[in-house]
């Protein structure tokens, strides 16, 4: 399926009053205003694309495949580098409401940072708990440390 700028929404695409205004005025001209930067998946470390749903679609949907009867888009820096043309919202073609199909609204004032074992860990909206040491070393290792420590302490 190609992506379009004029594409039209359907009943199940999630987007807030603000960011249909927003769209109103006509695309984005740089990533600053990119929806990946407001999803819980970018955030949270969990994103399935990595970080950027345009990088994904320019592989497995690149835009100049899919327009090949159109001329390259110039309205951007490095315009003329290898892969440019295959991503989506380059040259100002991005609206706020192409979610990729794992977006979910992030939440700031629902993430919350709390000590768990002596370690700074971030809970998310859905309960995703982000922690460097279960990251690293699991969360058994982790609770084994901690009480070899208390116990080592004294406390």
């Amino acid at each position: 399926m190609g992506w379009n700028c004029r594409r039209t929404r359907t009943m199940t695409e999630q987007i807030t009053l603000e960011e249909y205004l927003q769209s109103r005025n006509g695309p984005s001209m740089h990533c600053g205003d990119c929806i990946c930067k407001k999803c819980l998946y970018r955030w949270s470390g969990r994103c399935p694309y990595g970080g950027c749903w345009d990088d994904y679609r320019a592989e497995v949907d690149p835009y100049d495949a899919a327009h090949p009867d159109q001329p390259p888009r110039k309205w951007w820096s490095n315009w003329n580098k290898p892969g440019e043309q295959a991503h989506w919202c380059r040259g100002g073609c991005f609206y706020p409401v192409y979610y990729c199909p794992h977006f979910v609204k992030y939440q700031e004032q629902e993430h919350i940072v709390k000590t768990c074992l002596g370690e700074n860990v971030s809970i998310f909206q859905d309960g995703y708990i982000q922690c460097s040491m279960v990251d690293s070393i699991g969360c058994q290792e982790c609770y084994r440390r901690f009480l070899e420590r208390m116990e080592r302490d004294g406390s």
